[in-house]
């Protein structure tokens, strides 16, 4: 009898242990960081030679990447996407991507503007989950401002938009602390004071002086007491920096208005080239350039201005004045940049 009861019990824990639910373990994770995990669309000018794309993959949770796989979308061509990349030979925990998608090798000549192209990274772990991450690049021309913009000159009291911006489609700004404004020529400005993370151009003139004359400077040049917009600008919260390069015969004004011509890409060509690091040269002719500068003095007519602001952004500005007198006159720009 003992014997039976003892072997009542053990039976008993054996049924009891086969009750509980087994431990499911839990599914692996896939992260992808795609071009440093920023900006999924990406805007690029329509002549750009070379896309890259490149990022990091890692797998954790006991399962392994399996297959790695890069296809390319473009919107304005239909049909079977570009395989670009393919990998079913892995068995890792973590892998890099690095795709260098090249114009010249390939049909992307006839990119039009608004065109998408979509990268598309899949990837399989060992256990046939799939998980998909991509990059998307927009094809923008260059960025140009529609009309010729108006810049005030100091001496001339009836031009009161002393700075400019490229952001709110090239806003200008002007002295003082009126919430809101038009000058003579019916022109809106707001005041530079409130809006001074937005000024990324200061144009000023001194005709009494051989050196300056009308002249163009960067927010955070340093005007002395008394001098320039010394007065107005020692009030700005926000000082940005803007550095310049004079192009003199780098490419004609015939190039500059022809940009968006495929066949004439001076300018997309110089802008793509410049690094502002002091050892620019000329696309063409391989001349060095001047040495970027916070102020360019003297602004005489139809000249062309190399730029980069700030935040990086570079562009081309061709002077002009009303009339064709590079001292006195109504001066005026027209912007031509990357986007």
């Amino acid at each position: 009898m003992a014997m039976l009861a003892l072997t009542s019990i053990i039976f008993a824990s054996c049924s009891d242990d086969a009750k509980k639910d087994p431990v499911t373990p839990s599914s692996s994770s896939v992260t992808m960081t795609l071009n440093g995990g920023g900006h999924k669309e990406i805007a690029i000018s329509q002549f750009i030679d070379t896309l890259s794309i490149s990022g990091t993959v890692t797998i954790t949770g006991g399962d392994k990447i399996a297959r790695l796989e890069v296809n390319r979308y473009v919107l304005s061509i239909p049909g079977v996407p570009k395989l670009l990349k393919v990998d079913s030979t892995l068995s890792t925990t973590s892998t890099s991507i690095k795709i260098n998608d090249i114009r010249a090798g390939d049909n992307l000549a006839a990119l039009v503007p608004d065109d998408k192209l979509t990268y598309l990274v899949t990837i399989t772990d060992s256990k046939g989950k799939v998980t998909s991450d991509s990059v998307v690049f927009i094809v923008k021309s260059l960025s140009v401002t529609a009309s010729s913009i108006i810049l005030g000159a100091s001496i001339n009291p009836l031009n009161t938009n002393h700075f400019l911006g490229y952001a709110n489609n090239f806003q200008r700004y002007s002295e003082g602390l009126d919430s809101l404004g038009k000058d003579p020529f019916g022109n809106t400005y707001k005041p530079a004071r409130r809006n001074s993370d937005k000024i990324d151009f200061v144009f000023f003139s001194n005709n009494s002086s051989p050196l300056v004359k009308a002249a163009l400077y960067s927010p955070d040049y340093p005007f002395a007491v008394n001098e320039g917009f010394n007065s107005e600008i020692s009030n700005w919260p926000t000082k940005r920096n803007t550095m310049f390069i004079r192009l003199g015969a780098a490419f004609s004004n015939s190039q500059f208005n022809n940009s968006s011509d495929p066949s004439n890409l001076a300018v997309v060509n110089m802008l793509r080239g410049l690094k502002f690091d002091g050892n620019d040269v000329d696309p063409v002719t391989t001349t060095k350039l001047p040495v970027p500068i916070n102020k360019i003095a003297k602004l005489v007519n139809e000249e062309i201005i190399a730029f980069k602001t700030q935040d990086g952004k570079t562009g081309l500005m061709l002077i002009a004045v009303i009339p064709t007198n590079d001292t006195q006159g109504t001066y005026q720009v027209q912007i031509k940049m990357m986007p």
